[in-house]
């Protein structure tokens, strides 16, 4: 018996998370949903498993096979709500049709800390009145699908520099600005019915008096604040507790109680079959032994089963068919978000368009590294090459780190295209880069990351496409060659 069936025959486990690494294909993922929704219903009929996975687009998609969405950062851009409703809608289908039932999406944070290094384009913007527009357009367009949606990560990571899946992070600022610019997204999400919202593992000393207790475990912040302030009734859901915000400084398994005291519903251990099993056993403890009682315990499985019996329903194991999956739909959707959001946030030596203008283009990129936990699932630049090639343009490849101590421009070079990945946390690439403006050669770079512009002031040509999903690189590639001009506008505040 493998370790999922031993969790739902052993411990009756009502909710299962699918990561990059258990997803193959389309139909095995819809066939083992299928399997697992079986396994549940054999010990408790009737009763469905919440299955979840973090589908967000851009850096964190998790559907081998399915359709690459464009990020929350690129729909922000587009400034268009009913952009971020189709793209609600279509991940929702996607998800639907091989079983999942859940989606931890969408994120929520305001993106108004450039060193932010987990967050980043994850977010829709620097606004928070845009963060909350579109937030509500793609909670609405997934849940209309009949997709559990969850705002995360409550009550906003945006301000942070530190991960919480290496350290606990610590948000210093006044009630007065939490609640107009981090907490505002929420009570719009709130007010417009989302099913869930995660917690987030940071420290917000100016919401709980108690030093170092984070968010996820915080009474303060889930019961007083979210519940009771703000009214929201639906589920609370923790980020991972084996991230190391909660496991270093708590322990994952106390932290399990810790959260369920707070008011969490639902606690997610997404790793560790030893550590799931200890969190289960040590909160039967806990209500054995009355640390937590049992009308707490009643108060989080009423809202679980209305939210089952809402989304999935009590009418058998649900099945799923991976075949009702409209992949030309859905990619046509990615491509308008993706063409509306990619932004040209300068250019002041009109490089572009660099068709019938240059001869011998010269497109440089960096391995892309990850630089958290997050399991990202990003596209190599090569699409962009090969899109160049069809339109006949002379290019020639390189990827940094290359053998040579110093990199050799080829002989003619009349154009560089640098892609950068997140070089406001890569020194590195700052220093590469700013070689290659030295030589004199026109350079035009394409970032994933907005703020990159910030650590690479003397830039004359910036084109943001957010992350390398593949419909941004298709559109960026049309941008260059002037097949049309770049529709999207900056949303977040750039200090150059």
């Amino acid at each position: 018996m493998c370790i999922r069936d031993r969790l739902i025959e052993d411990y009756y486990v009502g909710g299962i998370i699918y990561f990059r690494r258990n997803i193959e294909s389309l139909k095995q993922v819809s066939t083992l949903s299928n399997e697992l929704q079986k396994l549940s219903a054999n010990k408790r009929p009737y009763l469905p498993l919440i299955i979840s996975t973090d589908q967000e687009g851009g850096r964190v998609s998790r559907l081998a096979g399915g359709t690459h969405f464009p990020g929350n950062m690129v729909i922000g851009a587009s400034r268009q709500s009913s952009l971020a409703g189709k793209a609600g809608g279509a991940i929702a289908g996607e998800l639907k049709a091989v079983g999942i039932n859940m989606d931890f999406a969408p994120v929520l944070d305001v993106s108004n800390n450039p060193l932010n290094i987990v967050i980043g384009t994850r977010s829709f913007g620097g606004d928070p009145l845009l963060v909350a527009n579109m937030g509500v357009a793609f909670i609405k367009g997934m849940q209309k699908e009949g997709v559990i949606a969850c705002a995360k990560h409550f009550p906003g990571h945006g301000d942070t520099a530190v991960d919480s899946h290496l350290d606990l992070p610590v948000i210093e600022c006044d009630r007065e600005r939490l609640e107009k610019v981090e907490i505002y997204p929420f009570k719009a999400v709130i007010e417009a019915g989302v099913d869930s919202i995660m917690t987030a593992h940071i420290y917000v000393p100016a919401l709980e008096s108690k030093k170092g207790i984070p968010a996820t475990l915080s009474y303060s912040i889930l019961t007083n604040l979210l519940r009771r302030k703000l009214g929201y009734a639906g589920v609370i859901i923790t980020d991972c507790l084996e991230m190391k915000a909660i496991a270093d400084n708590f322990g994952t398994v106390e932290g399990a109680v810790m959260a369920i005291e707070a008011g969490v519903d639902i606690v997610l251990v997404s790793h560790t079959l030893d550590k799931q099993k200890a969190a289960i056993e040590k909160t039967i403890k806990a209500v054995k032994e009355g640390r937590i009682t049992e009308e707490r315990i009643d108060q989080s499985v009423w809202r679980i089963l209305k939210l089952k019996e809402q989304k999935i329903g009590f009418k058998g194991a649900p099945v799923s068919d991976y075949r009702k999956i409209n992949k030309e739909k859905e990619e046509k959707i990615a491509y308008e978000i993706s063409k509306d959001g990619v932004t040209l946030v300068k250019d002041e030596n009109n490089l572009i368009p660099i068709k019938n203008n240059y001869k011998k283009v010269l497109v440089i990129d960096f391995p892309i590294k990850k630089l958290s936990l997050v399991e990202d699932d990003i596209e190599g630049n090569n699409l962009l090459i090969n899109f160049l090639r069809k339109e006949e343009i002379k290019v020639k490849y390189i990827a940094l780190p290359c053998s040579e101590s110093e990199l050799t421009l080829p002989e003619g070079t009349d154009l560089i295209i640098v892609c950068a990945y997140d070089a406001v946390h890569n020194a590195y690439q700052v220093k590469e880069i700013k070689k290659l403006q030295s030589t004199g050669t026109p350079l035009i770079v394409l970032s994933s990351n907005p703020y990159d512009l910030q650590v690479l002031p003397g830039i004359t040509t910036f084109l943001a496409i957010y992350d390398y999903s593949s419909f941004n690189l298709e559109v960026a590639g049309e941008i260059l060659i002037g097949k049309y001009k770049a529709k999207g506008t900056l949303p977040v505040t750039l200090k150059i």
